[in-house]
Order: structure tokens, then sequence, then C-alpha cells
């Protein structure tokens, strides 16, 4: 039994035939600050949206704040580099967001400052692709890589996982051996059960942040502040308090 879980740019995932990953045509860059005399946030989450640009402040605790910018323009040719990522946020990227987030992320531990083109897998490669064969079959961002607009790419996995670990424990015997002519029908049953949940969040995470950074014009404006706002956003929220069920 193969499972593979080896992330974005996945062999396993390859090797099923399943489309390879897109650039979703945004970048993001991230780090945690630490404010040693407090950012001052009050255990709230504050996002900043500028024409084609969004960014984010999570407070973690008193002190510490997870911050974020998603981007269509990629930094400059600067590599890899924490302190050049953060100085073109702070210069350029960022430069007309509040000035609490300026402050807050020129706080920034830079160990932890990096950025990353956003990639994801089209939706219908995973409703239509092969998912699992011969007793293969793969989980996480192997299957379903997402934009990270929802915060739900993480808990998918563990969805995965606890429904892998369902469906493979009906496998194994009252002797505790694992039947191996059950395999594969368990692996079935266990993409049956993912392929459109991960489908429907992978669609509603990027069409959320194509909504809100992708554009300033009239419509936009309107489709980001009144119909996606005030009502698409809390179907979004609802899809992501789910109940996988119980491991066993």
């Amino acid at each position: 039994v193969v499972i593979g879980c080896d992330g974005v740019h996945s062999r396993i995932a390859r090797w099923l035939g399943l489309g390879e990953p897109v650039y979703s045509g945004r970048s993001g860059i991230r780090g945690l600050a630490v404010c040693p005399q407090g950012h001052g946030l009050n255990g709230v989450v504050h996002q900043m949206v500028d024409v084609s640009k969004r960014g984010g402040l999570v407070p973690l605790n008193d002190k510490e704040a997870y911050w974020f910018l998603s981007c269509k323009t990629p930094p400059k040719d600067i590599g890899d580099d924490p302190n050049l990522l953060l100085r073109e946020v702070i210069d350029n990227l960022a430069k007309d967001f509040p000035p609490l987030y300026l402050d807050i992320i020129g706080h920034s531990d830079l160990s932890t400052v990096s950025w990353v083109q956003v990639m994801f897998r089209y939706p219908w490669d995973v409703i239509r692709g092969t998912l699992t064969r011969a007793n293969v079959t793969v989980a996480g961002d192997a299957m379903h890589p997402m934009t990270p607009d929802l915060g739900q790419g993480g808990c998918l996995a563990l969805e995965d996982a606890v429904v892998l670990g369902r469906h493979i424990g009906s496998s194994i015997s009252q002797g505790g051996e694992l039947e191996m002519r059950n395999v594969g029908s368990a692996l079935e049953s266990y993409v049956r059960e993912r392929r459109w949940r991960a489908a429907t969040l992978m669609t509603a995470s990027f069409l959320s942040g194509w909504v809100q950074q992708d554009g300033s014009s009239w419509w936009m404006k309107f489709l980001r502040d009144v119909v996606f706002y005030k009502f698409l956003l809390r179907i979004a929220v609802r899809a992501s308090r789910f109940d996988c069920g119980k491991l066993c």
C-alpha cells in the first residue's frame, strides 16, 4: 500500500496521471512578527485590500502575529533573502497599507519570512482524475493543492487522514492483519468520499481570493463588497465547518 503525501509536486500524483498544479496568478509573502511591547491587535484579525493586493494580520498572542501579503505582482528578482523580501513589502508592495500593518511586520523574525508562487490543481482534475490505482492513492496537497484564501489546505489533509484511516481500518482482520484483497475497495471508498469535498473547497478558495483582490472596477467592488462579503463568504465559512466522522 502506498499513500502519496509528498506535497504539491507529488510524484505519486504524477504516476496516477493527475494534472500538474498550475500557477494561480498570485504570489504570497508571509512571516511571524514579534513585538516585545505588544502589537495592540487585541485578538482581532485584520485584513487590508488594495488593487490586486491583500494583506492580513492574525494575532497569535499579545506579542506575536502572523502576517501575509498576497499580490498579483511577484517580488522583484531578489531571491529568497528574507531581509530584502521584507524591505520589498514595506517599501513597495504594501507601502499604501495602514501604518499599523507596516509597523507590525517591521518586527518580523527574519527566519520566518518567505515567499512562494501560489499553486493549485484544477478542481475538475480531482473530480474526473484517477485518485487511486493498484493499492496506491494520494492525500493532502498531493491530491488537492489549493490556494490559501480559506485557510483549509491543512484542514483538508487532516480530514483525509481520518477518512483514509477509517476505510483502511475496515480492511484489518479480527486478528489485526491487513487483508490485502480488501485494500483496493477501501481506497476506492476513501476517494469516493473525498473527491467532491476537496474539489468544492478548492473552487471556493480560489474564487475567494480572486474576488477579493482581482480588480477595482465598479462591478468587482460590487461583487466583492455586496455579493461576496454579505452572502457568499458565509456559505464558504459554513463549508469549512465539516464533520468528517470518527476515525473508527
